[in-house]
């Protein structure tokens, strides 16, 4: 389904080729341009379309502000900043610590500002850029190991984020008492029910009820899933997303891009996910060739 996610990650494509970096009110403006001219059936999250006003009656400048101001100035909890947050995670797997970093969380605060929102991007943007790590070094992935790993990166994190305030603080031990879930629903190999899963880690559209449980299907479906006869990782991870219900699209984009950047989803007969299906998705073309320019600018560097 071509929704605000896959929307809003194409634009940040865009903009990142047409600047050559990260440009704030470029990218503002690319996000505003395609929510107006076709966002109507996209099925955005209730408060963008007030940001996009905003940004658009400023003419862009200062691109942070409303975003900043919503919600009484708490900013937005919602999974739009991680949903849309792969592509500039890959655009910046080369860069330093601090870069990486401040791509992402300076991509997520032109809508979402709440410490919540902005773990929650980190974390999927950590989980791209250990996953091509484990790939580059053939290490086998862990769950646990994975997990603590992503923790560690996460309250490591330095640009923007402070984790000796309150907010910030209860963000982060929210997701760690979230992702300590994930591990127990893994253990063992056990598979519980979508109502337990569901009701342990949520699939609605705040990033803290939303993020983990990707994570979650992406990790489960690396292993076959009783009731699912895909042998594919990605497939499993969409029909998994499909069946917690509630925020399926933007669980399932996160979860897939996890499990597709893992396993790869070469452009050939050999694909993880069948050409004959990719070929029936919305801009394929257009993202496929997204894909090799994101690839072709890592192999360059």
């Amino acid at each position: 389904m071509y929704s605000d996610d896959t929307q809003m990650s194409l634009a940040i494509l865009r903009s990142l080729r047409a600047r050559n970096s990260f440009d704030a009110e470029h990218l503002a403006k690319e996000f505003t341009t395609d929510y107006f001219e076709n966002g109507s059936h996209r099925c955005y999250g209730g408060s963008v379309g007030r940001t996009f006003y905003s940004l658009k009656m400023m003419n862009y400048k200062d691109p942070y502000a409303h975003a900043a101001d919503l919600f009484n100035g708490t900013g937005s909890y919602g999974n739009g900043g991680a949903m849309r947050i792969a592509p500039a995670a890959l655009y910046g797997l080369r860069y330093s610590k601090r870069e990486f970093e401040k791509i992402i969380i300076d991509v997520t605060r032109l809508t979402h500002t709440h410490p919540l929102a902005i773990c929650g991007a980190l974390l999927q943007a950590y989980a791209i850029q250990m996953i091509f790590s484990l790939i580059h070094d053939h290490i086998q992935l862990d769950y646990v190991t994975f997990i603590d790993n992503l923790l560690e990166k996460l309250e490591k994190t330095e640009y923007f984020v402070n984790f000796k305030q309150p907010n910030w603080l209860e963000a982060l031990d929210a997701y760690k008492e979230k992702l300590q879930i994930v591990k127990y629903l893994l253990i063992d190999d056990k598979q519980p029910s979508v109502t337990n899963i569901v009701d342990r880690l949520g699939n609605d559209l705040k990033a803290i009820n939303s993020v983990p449980s990707a994570l979650y299907v992406f990790l489960r479906s690396l292993k076959p899933i009783d009731g699912i006869e895909f042998d594919s990782p990605p497939l499993r991870s969409i029909v998994l997303s499909i069946g917690l219900g509630g925020d399926t699209d933007t669980i399932g984009c996160m979860a897939t891009a996890l499990a597709g950047g893992y396993i790869g989803i070469p452009n050939d007969s050999n694909s993880t996910i069948p050409r004959n299906i990719i070929t029936l998705c919305e801009s394929y073309e257009e993202i496929e060739e997204y894909a090799s320019w994101l690839s072709n600018r890592l192999q360059i560097r």
